[in-house]
């Protein structure tokens, strides 16, 4: 039996959405409650790892950044008993040894500061008058921007490439300096510049780079204010970048900050020590983002991921329609999910035509989004049979070798195909146009087969298709990507193409 379904995009969450209750402040001062997280057997715990198992110090080496411990730190709560054991300046806080009091400045800081040593071997200090981040939400947004570059690399692999070397902008980088910091401690190949406008700011974030011996991956530049690029590519020197990334100020004015805090039906829940040099910008966060989008019209591909951090769904909806005014319709929408309620969102956009994966560019699972907000579908499972399955593999190969391409490479060890071509090659008529050549020319082209060239960059259509696994042995399901383009029409007819292959050949082989 065939079907088919969209591949599912994943949603990062901070684990406090499993019980139900939040456990971590949001950068406006919200807070869902105060949960006795080392208490509750609703939640599995997170078993921690030690300095010898690897994610403790900077100082390690290349083997132990493991991208699925990464992945996983936040799928479950922090064990704040544990954390109270290990560190006890964080320990003294907690209430009965396992509640944490978030109204408390300190508390929060403190936890702050133990997530970032226990999880990612960092140490921080920050000054009481600024924003105190939360951690797992920081955390999901460099595990995005991760998505977004390793289903995008140029080698088109879909892999992480540990020797890649990527060079980030931090814009508004704050006085804890988390996000290089983040990245930088997850990935040896990552570098990054960092900018912000506030002296004392600045201050801290320049110690914060020496405390982990970072000086040399991260570059802290001070930026004059409105009148500045965001995206000073040229004032520094720099032809281009892998990407950018802006967690903007929500507020447009201090008037409406302080408005909203008192239209609240109930105080905080949570310490909020952030200056209104990071909270508030004339505009707020749709205008801040909305002068990133005109400086990428003309920065262009020098910067292959332009990205943002947003407070509300209805700036997301904005900015997208800003996007599509300016034709852009290589871009991605993720939801960042921390607690039962809190919610930020993410926009990137490219003006290179490599696609992103599903998981990265439509990973709004749970989001009240209309469609005409959300980009194009780059990944479909087209087939899935498991006794029929195996069989399809060579089939597949023959009908792909069999079209115009203007390359092909398939891996047997991945069981994973590449191809490109300069357009629908796959027509009747473009078929029919392309054996009358060949019949005049007396020879028949043969595809290529090796590893994809640099000159396929400007092909209209790339692809990738894949046997899925159930299990390491039994491939189940058939996964076309979008790897390249701008024509949705296109992979659309592509799709339909391997589609009905699949389905002949299992009758065929029935």
């Amino acid at each position: 039996m065939e079907t088919t379904r969209l591949t599912q995009g994943t949603k990062r969450r901070y684990s406090g959405e499993q019980t139900g209750r939040s456990n971590y402040r949001s950068d406006d001062g919200n807070i869902e409650g105060s949960a006795p997280v080392g208490a509750s057997s609703a939640c599995p715990q997170r078993t921690p790892r030690t300095r010898d198992e690897g994610i403790a110090a900077l100082s390690y080496d290349a083997k132990d950044h493991d991208e699925a411990y990464f992945k996983d730190i936040y799928t479950t709560e922090p064990n704040f008993a544990r954390l109270g054991q290990e560190y006890p300046e964080f320990g003294s806080l907690l209430k009965d040894g396992v509640h944490l009091d978030f109204t408390n400045p300190a508390a929060v800081m403190a936890l702050t500061k133990t997530l970032l040593k226990s999880d990612f071997g960092l140490e921080i200090n920050l000054p009481s008058n600024r924003l105190c981040p939360p951690v797992p939400n920081r955390h999901n947004y460099i595990l995005w921007l991760k998505d977004l570059l390793d289903s995008t690399s140029s080698s088109y692999t879909e892999l992480y490439e540990a020797e890649r070397k990527v060079m980030g902008l931090d814009i508004g980088t704050g006085a804890s300096l988390i996000y290089p910091l983040l990245g930088c401690a997850q990935r040896l190949g990552w570098r990054f510049i960092a900018t912000d406008i506030d002296a004392e700011t600045l201050a801290s974030a320049r110690a914060n780079a020496r405390l982990n011996g970072l000086e040399s991956r991260i570059r802290i530049v001070e930026r004059g204010g409105s009148g500045e690029a965001l995206i000073p590519l040229d004032e520094l020197g720099i032809e281009n970048i892998d990407f950018v990334m802006v967690n903007p100020p929500f507020y447009g004015s201090e008037r409406e900050l302080l408005d909203l805090a008192r239209q609240k039906s109930q105080p905080p829940h949570s310490a909020c020590t952030g200056a209104p040099v990071e909270m508030v910008c004339e505009g707020g966060e749709v205008k801040f983002v909305g002068r990133m989008i005109d400086e990428s019209l003309s920065l262009g591909v020098r910067v292959q991921w332009y990205t943002a951090m947003l407070g509300k769904l209805s700036s997301l909806e904005a900015l997208v329609e800003v996007l599509k005014r300016h034709n852009i319709n290589n871009f991605a929408v993720t939801t960042f999910v921390q607690g039962s309620k809190t919610r930020r969102w993410g926009l990137a956009w490219s003006f290179i035509s490599r696609r992103s994966s599903l998981e990265a560019s439509r990973g709004l699972l749970g989001s009240n989004i209309a469609k005409k907000y959300l980009p194009p579908i780059t990944a479909v499972t087209i087939y899935k049979n498991a006794s029929q399955a195996p069989g399809l593999i060579q089939p597949l190969k023959t009908m792909l070798e069999s079209l115009d391409l203007r390359q092909w490479a398939w891996d047997e060890k991945r069981l994973r195909g590449v191809g490109f071509s300069e357009g629908n090659v796959w027509s009747r008529a473009y078929r029919r146009k392309r054996a009358g050549v060949r019949a005049d020319e007396g020879t028949v082209k043969k595809p290529e087969t090796s590893v994809p060239s640099p000159d396929v960059s400007r092909c209209a259509f790339g692809f990738s298709v894949s046997m899925l696994p159930e299990s390491p042995d039994k491939p189940t399901a058939i996964l076309l990507h979008w790897l390249q383009g701008d024509d949705e029409l296109l992979f659309e007819s592509f799709t339909g193409l391997i589609r009905r292959c699949l389905r002949k050949d299992a009758v065929d082989s029935s």
